[in-house]
């Protein structure tokens, strides 16, 4: 078994990385600012997916102007809320074809990304959060 690995927190914007002095944009948001303007049913599938998630243990929580950075050191799901949807970006081991997830591509050697869009609450799915705690335990232990 691997053992886990450190974190590094950015000393000018606070935010939490895997990798000591990772190259990154030193800004930092509040989740909400993500909301405004969208569809509430957007806030109810983060909340969701959050509340989810929450129960795999460590979570770092870290807003960029892109999205939401779900992260156990290292990023585990990117969360992006759109108008009226909430699109998913994870990293998984083996490439999975099966609803919900739209769109695969090979990340790395040994790691595949994968894409699902949610529309609803009842979208976060058990299936969907069994892999984003595989996504969960790969960042956690590599």
């Amino acid at each position: 078994m691997k053992n886990k690995v450190a974190s590094w927190n950015c000393p000018d914007c606070g935010r939490k990385f895997k990798h000591k002095n990772q190259e990154h944009s030193c800004v930092r948001l509040d989740p909400d600012e993500h909301f405004i303007g969208r569809d509430p049913k957007v806030r109810a599938i983060y909340d969701a997916l959050l509340r989810g998630v929450r129960s795999f243990g460590n979570v770092d929580v870290s807003t960029v102007k892109i999205g939401v950075m779900l992260k156990a050191p290292g990023t585990f799901v990117a969360v992006k809320p759109k108008k009226s949807w909430v699109d998913l970006e994870f990293i998984l081991d083996e490439e999975i074809i099966q609803f919900p997830i739209h769109k695969t591509f090979k990340y790395t050697k040994g790691r595949w990304a994968h894409f699902v869009r949610l529309e609803h609450p009842k979208d976060v799915s058990k299936k969907l959060l069994g892999w984003l705690k595989r996504s969960h335990r790969l960042v956690s232990t590599s």
